[in-house]
């Protein structure tokens, strides 16, 4: 019962990134929220090494509302985005606190250019009351060794 509900709280994250529902993704968020893209490696140590992204909660609803104000030239026209995630695997249980794992690639097209971006993730999910959330969220690009174009929505 617990890996369908894991998988329906994953498959919902990524339908409100897609559609552009950022203040119901950000609700998905605990309070201690860290979302990471590293850069070079997997495994880097995000406060010494650079990474595409690191947000903590307040920066992660700076990033939603930057991406509402509709001072984003790279959301007008609105891209087109539809991601699949697969593979999903329960990996540890620690306390309230579940990290779970999977892949996922995901379509971009805007104007006369697709882009696709391929990964894994790694969320650590925890049971707020009888919701859950998400606590961490680590987006390990396939490509994040090469240059990459300006990230201007959600992984």
């Amino acid at each position: 019962m617990i890996e369908s509900s894991i998988e329906q709280f994953l498959y919902r994250e990524a339908r409100l990134m897609d559609e552009g529902y950022y203040r119901d993704w950000l609700s998905l968020w605990t309070d201690d929220a860290i979302y990471w893209v590293p850069c070079n490696d997997d495994d880097t140590d995000p406060t010494r090494d650079v990474s595409l992204i690191y947000d903590n909660r307040e920066r992660l609803v700076q990033r939603v509302d930057r991406l509402l104000s509709g001072t984003v030239q790279a959301l007008d026209p609105k891209p087109r985005m539809r991601r699949v995630v697969s593979n999903i695997e329960i990996e540890a249980a620690v306390g309230d606190d579940l990290t779970v794992a999977s892949n996922f690639v995901l379509g971009h097209a805007r104007w006369d250019t697709q882009q696709v971006w391929i990964g894994r993730t790694v969320h650590k999910i925890r049971r707020e009351g009888v919701a859950l959330k998400m606590a961490f969220k680590k987006v390990m690009l396939v490509n994040s060794d090469q240059e990459i174009p300006l990230l201007q929505f959600l992984i």
